[in-house]
């Protein structure tokens, strides 16, 4: 039986290449995700419970759609969004200096393979990395629209949030949206380096082809998971 050929390239999809890209993705974006997704929480609060008053003359009630809202749309949104951003526009650039400068093609010459070595790990870790951030962000964007309409409107915490009442099917659908987002951004990305073609300039429209293919990849990933998710509630 003859010996399995040997490749110059060491396997990357190996847990440590992994979780250096998960150390970028998930660490490296934490605070992004935290400032971003706090201060939207404070907007929404603020302007939900003026509008509340208004019309039915407490902001209490608001309670529980802010917190469905957080966790089944924006949280999981404005977290990919952010991703697509810093890491989607790093990770073409990165790839892309590779394609324009013919380094994937010595890759594949000493036996690499790059859709299994350069994207499949990034694809692995943005997925982790989103189901992490996800919940952190959505975190900081309740806690931060709760403390806003208690110091704005005197609603307390616990007539404000009703944990309680959010559906398992929420749940499910932030947690469908998480790691679809997050292995969406990072394919996407570095597909658009892998086309990369010309000079240095190249680079730079593949960050920027990636921004936008995967901006609009996240707001269509969401509709049909949310249209998914009322489809499910018409059957329940």
């Amino acid at each position: 039986m003859s010996a399995r050929p040997r490749t110059g390239v060491r396997p990357p999809w190996l847990a440590g290449r992994i979780w250096t890209y998960l150390d970028h993705m998930s660490v490296g974006s934490l605070p992004l995700v935290l400032i971003t997704l706090g201060l939207t929480g404070v907007a929404f609060a603020r302007e939900g419970a003026v509008q509340a008053l208004r019309i039915i003359g407490t902001a209490e009630v608001l309670g529980p759609q802010f917190l469905e809202l957080a966790v089944s749309e924006l949280g999981p949104i404005i977290t990919g969004l952010m991703l697509t951003v810093r890491v989607g526009s790093g990770i073409a650039a990165e790839i892309g200096n590779l394609t324009v400068s013919h380094a994937t093609v010595a890759y594949r010459v000493f036996g690499g393979r790059p859709l299994r070595d350069l994207v499949m790990p990034r694809v692995w870790a943005g997925a982790a990395g989103c189901m992490i951030l996800v919940p952190i962000g959505t975190a900081s964007f309740v806690l931060s629209g709760t403390a806003a309409v208690w110091l704005w409107f005197d609603v307390p915490p616990q007539e404000f949030l009703f944990l309680r009442g959010l559906e398992p099917l929420t749940v499910a659908a932030s947690v469908a949206k998480s790691l679809a987002f997050g292995a969406a951004i990072p394919f996407i990305a570095a597909r658009a380096g892998l086309r990369a073609k010309g000079g240095s300039g190249a680079v730079g429209e593949a960050a920027a082809v990636a921004v936008v293919q995967g901006t609009l990849a996240v707001l269509f990933i969401d509709l049909l998971i949310s249209t998914a998710m009322v489809a499910a509630r018409g059957m329940i």
